[in-house]
């Protein structure tokens, strides 16, 4: 889910929308899977029919970011008094732990109900506990695939960023901007393989309750 610190205004506006991108994201691949040219009409009618409950999953994302924003800020930020990296882990792992105990039920909770709500006409609850129940039936492999997404990316992103630091003869400016330009391609590949991902695992997983687009 996006977190924007830096755009205090549009950030809580994009955190409600969230639900609404993923479902418009996760159409495209559908209707690319399906064979099917994307019908923006059909969208545009499909979030207006599930307005209510997918707006519902956006206050509850907003109510996991404000806990991550809480923890966060409860734990202090980076200042003068930290001379090393042991006292730096010392201060914010703990902090690391909670927002990865706070973030493993809500990722849970919402992996699938955006999609579950469009397609399979779910309600807000029953989008959330069968969400709950998919990925807990699910998650050694669900588990395995991210991580194994995850890791390439941030071995991509070390190799690139080595790459660049061994082109000194370009100049600072020039690395500065090449290395910023492939990382942004770089997260931009990785977010598209996540939707993808995402809409892998729901079809395999909520596949045989039909999702064909009507």
């Amino acid at each position: 889910m996006p977190i924007l610190p830096a755009l205090k205004f549009l950030s809580p506006i994009t955190i409600f929308l969230w639900p609404f991108i993923v479902v418009i994201y996760i159409h495209f691949y559908k209707q690319f899977d399906e064979k099917s040219n994307f019908d923006l009409k059909y969208i545009i009618d499909l979030l207006k029919a599930k307005f209510k409950p997918l707006l519902s999953i956006g206050g509850f994302c907003f109510i996991y970011a404000s806990m991550v924003s809480f923890v966060v800020y409860a734990g202090g930020g980076i200042n003068e008094d930290i001379k090393n990296y042991d006292e730096l882990t010392e201060k914010f792992l703990p902090v690391v732990i909670k927002i990865i105990l706070i973030s493993i039920p809500f990722f849970m909770a919402t992996w699938f109900s955006p999609l579950l709500i469009a397609y399979n006409k779910y309600g807000f609850i029953k989008a959330i506990k069968s969400s709950l129940a998919g990925t807990l039936m699910f998650s050694i492999p669900l588990l395995s695939s991210y991580i194994v997404i995850s890791a390439s990316f941030i071995i991509t992103i070390i190799f690139i960023t080595f790459f660049f630091s061994t082109l000194s003869f370009l100049g600072q400016n020039l690395i500065s901007f090449f290395s910023s330009l492939f990382l942004l391609i770089l997260l931009t590949a990785y977010i598209s393989i996540l939707f993808i991902y995402q809409y892998v695992t729901y079809k395999d997983i909520f596949g045989s309750l039909k999702i064909k687009s009507e």
